[in-house]
């Protein structure tokens, strides 16, 4: 994903900072860079829901089961399996919590929002710079994309990265302004697959979680 990990080279003439492509480059960063992030809190916020759920289903099951043998109800099983089952579900679920809980997705995902509100005051100090500023010398053009530049590569080194996933996601929402301002940069994606990557992630493991314990019993 070099597109947002390009590091701008402090050792370059100042004419590279002066170019009107280095800035539209920026402008790109800034803007692809919000976008993402914004998309990876709404996913790993959303993981973090399905988490809490998929959990909630396998320690109802447990009870459940649980009250099966409290009550001696016969469904087919023997009373040693069911036990056993029981067990094993109490230890699968204690690994569970524990590997969840150490992925905190929720802070994750207010990391990388608060990350995407950073980048976006930078993106709007950029706008505004391109907008009203009229006939900057070069030195004040140079002065000002060197301060964005450098509180561009502060936020991205504080605050961890993104998954292309996310990235990917972001481009296909602007797939059309993709297709004329960069083709380069969206000819090889297809949206199936990354819709199918997307849902995967964020339910896919959770929704077997829930109906696997279904469909053994």
């Amino acid at each position: 994903m070099a597109v947002i990990e390009d590091k701008v080279n402090e050792s370059s003439a100042p004419n590279d900072y002066l170019s009107d492509t280095f800035i539209k480059e920026l402008n790109f960063k800034l803007w692809s860079t919000k976008g993402a992030r914004f998309n990876c809190d709404k996913r790993l916020s959303l993981k973090a829901r399905m988490s809490n759920i998929s959990l909630a289903f396998i320690s109802a099951y447990l009870i459940i089961a649980s009250l099966i043998t409290v009550f001696k109800i016969d469904i087919g099983i023997s009373q040693n399996f069911l036990n056993f089952t029981i067990t094993g579900l109490s230890i699968l679920v204690l690994v569970f919590s524990q590997f969840e809980n150490a992925r905190n997705y929720s802070l994750k995902a207010k990391t990388h929002h608060d990350s995407g509100l950073r980048i976006a005051e930078l993106y709007n100090e950029l706008r505004i710079f391109k907008t009203l500023k009229s006939n900057p010398s070069n030195f004040e053009i140079y002065s000002f994309i060197n301060n964005i530049t450098k509180r561009y590569e502060n936020v991205l080194s504080t605050s961890g990265n993104h998954s292309t996933l996310d990235y990917k996601r972001f481009l296909m929402s602007n797939i059309e302004y993709m297709k004329k301002a960069n083709p380069n940069k969206v000819k090889h994606l297809n949206k199936n697959k990354i819709r199918i990557a997307y849902y995967w992630d964020v339910y896919g493991w959770y929704f077997l979680l829930i109906i696997a314990p279904l469909i053994f019993f």
